[in-house]
């Protein structure tokens, strides 16, 4: 009987909420046959028992793997290199799904004959207090990737959770198994975005994000922030090698803006040895040398002005003005005093 389903779950001394996350997988509504692959590294870590209690209990569902360390980048390929499932799902150990996840990503991905479909999500706290809902709704939006909805993707949460993919669409593409990344996700959809035709928004909770206060806001050091720029320069060439027609390059321009210019930024600010107004500087002298599209970019891939694009649109220009360095500290302040993690 073939696999239908294969959820990959990067496991590192997850023992408190390893159980509540594999429950909520087990307890799924769908009848078909799944697996679920939890990869650790070969280290002293409780998880791993618990783990194999459930694999005891639940023979050829649950599984644990172990390998030296390659990082989360890592512990993901080594689970697609395993995975026997038509569908691939990615969680992280800490959070947990709907009772109706599979069932209704599913239905969505086959109703419309997507390539993947992105669900809703919470971002909550540990005691379970909501902070923020994303996507929330209950209109199905269904995305055509002709050239005019091509850089609508570069609007999509990066996180692979909540999301369910054809594995056809991944095939042999991976994350980059670097410990130094800090943006293996971002390069993993970069990579598999061009093989889409079609994908599903579905504007319904069904995945719970579990924010820790130390986690707010999570640094970034300039080792990772280098190899982070190099990544994405090389993509850059990969688009130009690989043919991909125009809407692609205007697509990776947007991204350069949000997680370059914006994501990257976030982070770093909170390290006070870094000089943020120099640094800026050099964002914008990055951009211009390996993206110099971000100027020009239209800020309207959903047919409107959105929110998130107004916030984009107003991020570029603070750093066309030399004032996102002032911007940025203010910003991160609430981020901190809302206990919001953001996700660009």
């Amino acid at each position: 009987m073939a696999m239908k389903y294969s959820i990959i779950i990067p496991i590192f001394h997850s023992e408190k909420t390893i159980e509540r996350c594999l429950d909520s997988f087990l307890n799924q509504t769908v009848s078909d046959s799944f697996e679920i692959l939890c990869v650790g590294d070969k280290v002293d870590d409780p998880s791993h028992e618990i783990i194999m209690k459930y694999a005891q209990k639940y023979p050829g569902v649950v599984q644990l793997h172990l390998q030296d360390g390659r990082g989360v980048g890592g512990a993901r390929n080594f689970g697609l290199d395993l995975a026997e499932g038509d569908y691939i799902m990615f969680s992280d150990a800490d959070d947990y799904v709907s009772p109706e996840m599979l069932e209704k990503c599913t239905s969505a991905l086959i109703e419309h004959n997507a390539d993947f479909v992105c669900a809703g999500f919470e971002r909550i706290s540990e005691s379970g207090k909501k902070y923020s809902s994303e996507m929330s709704g209950s209109e199905v939006s269904v995305i055509e990737l002709v050239p005019e909805n091509v850089p609508r993707l570069a609007f999509i949460y990066t996180a692979p959770w909540g999301k369910l993919f054809k594995r056809e669409l991944i095939g042999e593409s991976r994350f980059t198994d670097d410990p130094i990344s800090a943006y293996e996700d971002l390069m993993f959809h970069m990579y598999i975005y061009p093989k889409a035709q079609r994908y599903v928004l579905l504007h319904e909770t069904l995945y719970y994000y579990i924010v820790y206060p130390q986690s707010s806001i999570s640094t970034v050091s300039q080792k990772r922030t280098q190899t982070f720029r190099n990544d994405l320069t090389a993509m850059k060439q990969h688009y130009i090698s690989s043919g991909f027609p125009e809407p692609y390059h205007k697509m990776l321009d947007i991204v350069a803006i949000i997680h370059v210019a914006i994501a990257d930024v976030h982070r770093t600010a909170e390290d006070s040895s870094i000089n943020l107004r120099v640094f800026c500087k050099e964002v914008k002298k990055y951009l211009d040398e390996n993206f110099p599209g971000w100027r020009k970019v239209k800020f309207r891939p959903y047919g409107h002005f959105s929110t998130r694009c107004a916030a984009v649109w107003g991020s570029k220009q603070m750093h066309r003005v030399n004032m996102f360095w002032l911007f940025i500290r203010f910003y991160n302040w609430m981020i901190r005093a809302l206990h919001i993690d953001v996700k660009w």
